[in-house]
């Protein structure tokens, strides 16, 4: 068995620039912000085989995110020389939180376009949900 010491393996992203054969790295260049998003949490009412992030009734992984929580976010957003305008919200089920549709508003009163990504599926049907929905 052949022994491998770390001083031995050369080192990957060492250079932002260029890639470990020496070819230009892939970027990007920052125009600003597009979308701010925000996981809502991993509680889903389904369970996809191929979910990023194994949402499923059980996984509680995530604590769900409050209106409290995205606050601190959307102030500095508004100071940002380049802010968003459309903030997004994904999940989980989004509409599994509780407090979904207060996050969505206070997005929406501060003038964010709002992108919510849900399977709309059984949480569409709470009545409070609804009536969110209808304000």
């Amino acid at each position: 068995m052949t022994q491998v010491r770390a001083k031995d393996i050369p080192l990957k992203f060492s250079n932002p620039f260029t890639t470990l054969d020496g070819s230009a790295r892939a970027s990007v260049n920052f125009d600003g912000w597009h979308t701010l998003w925000f996981n809502t949490g991993t509680l889903c009412n389904i369970e996809c085989a191929n979910c990023y992030i194994k949402s499923s009734p059980t996984n509680d992984d995530l604590l769900y995110l409050s209106v409290k929580d995205i606050e601190p976010f959307l102030s500095e957003m508004k100071t940002s020389p380049n802010p968003a305008k459309e903030i997004g919200f994904t999940g989980g089920e989004p509409f599994m939180n509780p407090e979904m549709i207060n996050m969505a508003r206070l997005c929406l009163e501060d003038g964010y376009e709002v992108l919510i990504l849900t399977n709309a599926m059984q949480p569409m049907m709470r009545p409070r949900v609804q009536l969110g929905l209808l304000e």
